[in-house]
């Protein structure tokens, strides 16, 4: 079953709040993106650089992999993410790497 007719399963209002979750982590994940690489300019600790560094890399490759798009994040239509999911679901590859953004997103926002 395709991930839109999966989708269509959910109530309305489910629909637009998964909606706008997958929105919401996107731009998070771009806004960790940006001011990680600021951050990696000022840091002096070697070896959390080093994990930043590694940390903005896989960032850069997920949002690298995603479908193209001429706008904000927050401002994608509702296809765009279902391409998103479409491409998560097939790419066994890129739901490995959204599981190390995941992991490291929620590490990079303690420092």
């Amino acid at each position: 079953m395709k991930i839109q007719e999966k989708f269509k399963q959910y109530p309305a209002d489910m629909q637009q709040w998964m909606i706008e979750q997958e929105k919401i982590k996107l731009t998070r994940i771009e806004t960790a993106l940006k001011n990680g690489k600021k951050l990696y300019q000022t840091i002096e600790d070697e070896e959390k650089g080093q994990w930043l560094l590694g940390t903005t890399v896989l960032l850069e490759q997920y949002l690298s992999l995603l479908p193209q798009r001429n706008c904000r994040l927050e401002e994608v239509s509702d296809d765009y993410i279902f391409q998103v999911w479409e491409r998560l679901e097939n790419d066994r590859s890129l739901r490995e790497l959204i599981a190390q953004v995941e992991t490291r997103y929620e590490a990079l926002l303690t420092i």
